[in-house]
């Protein structure tokens, strides 16, 4: 029997929480009679368009949308390099990184829920959650990466 090590299981944690992210989102849309994406993007624009804003606010409100929208979409592929390949490109982490900030998206899927079911209610806990969880993240895939670097140099060594 294979003992998966600490590496691994911190990958596979992380990969099933984008998984179950991107399955939640799938899931709200299709429960909630919506085409994902799709249905996000014609009703930003209809809005958008009642908003009437253009120039550089405008431009802001849609960048905003689309880091949200490609925050989504990657998370397939982290997924998928967490839990298949045990790895993570640092400059796909920092950008998705970059847009769960933009887009305020828990690294912990389960965080959103447990205050939803839970009836919490306080912007103050739910920043703070989402501040703790992305250190959280962060701080373990730095702590492997770290320990693969260190070891990668005393193999070399010997």
């Amino acid at each position: 029997m294979k003992i998966m090590s600490l590496k691994n299981k911190i990958y596979l944690f992380w990969g099933i929480m984008d998984v179950l992210t991107l399955a939640g989102y799938l899931f709200f849309s299709i429960q909630g009679s919506s085409i994902p994406f799709y249905s996000d993007i014609h009703g930003f624009y209809t809005n958008y368009a009642q908003l009437g804003t253009g120039g550089l606010t405008g431009g802001l409100i849609q960048m905003l949308f689309f880091i949200n929208i490609a925050l989504i979409v990657s998370l397939a592929f982290s997924g998928w390099w967490m839990i298949v390949k045990k790895h993570i490109n640092n400059i796909f982490l920092i950008a998705q990184e970059i847009g769960r900030v933009f887009s305020l998206k828990c690294s912990i899927a389960l965080i959103p829920l447990i205050m939803h079911f839970s009836d919490v209610r306080s912007p103050w806990i739910a920043i703070l959650l989402f501040v703790l969880s992305e250190v959280v993240k962060l701080g373990s895939i730095m702590w492997i990466k770290r320990n693969d670097e260190s070891q990668a140099m005393d193999a070399a060594s010997r």
